[in-house]
């Protein structure tokens, strides 16, 4: 390869790299982890006044996230009340409820809470049993940052 076929060839690379695309990123406590758009998140907590299990499945893509499970142990106090099953001892709803372009979760030590993205923890029992706040947001960053999973 000549000289210069490997220099435009290492430029059209750097410039793709740097072409900007959507990301998943979570961020709480000063920490921020990145994913790709198909993401599938759960959100699993104790509820802070029926004091019940609750677990919400969201998934991300390009134009936001969406709510397309909830399941919980209990009613009352914002919990939903259109159950369409009972699986495992859950009252189960499936949707697709669209939450935007970003979303916050305000945990207390009482919730317990625990964030999974495909499967890999991210948040456990709540920072430690801390006091936190998650935020959740899609977005544009270069190729090269998406990939390694960082910006």
């Amino acid at each position: 390869m000549s000289r210069k076929a490997l220099s435009f060839l290492i430029i059209t690379v750097a410039l793709v790299l740097l072409l900007p695309a959507n990301a998943v990123e979570i961020s709480f406590n000063g920490r921020s982890y990145t994913y790709s758009p198909g993401s599938t998140i759960e959100i699993e907590y104790v509820h802070s006044v029926e004091r019940s299990e609750v677990v919400e499945i969201i998934t991300a893509n390009g134009t936001g996230f969406y709510v397309v499970e909830m399941r919980w142990k209990d009613f009352g106090a914002g919990l939903p009340e259109d159950v369409q099953n009972l699986t495992d001892g859950f009252y189960v709803k499936r949707t697709r409820d669209y939450l935007g372009r970003s979303f916050t979760y305000w945990f207390i030590p009482i919730n317990h809470a625990n964030v999974t993205v495909n499967g890999s923890p991210v948040l456990v029992d709540s920072d430690g049993g801390k006091k936190v706040v998650v935020n959740f947001q899609i977005k544009r960053v270069p190729l090269v940052m998406r990939l390694i999973g960082r910006w």
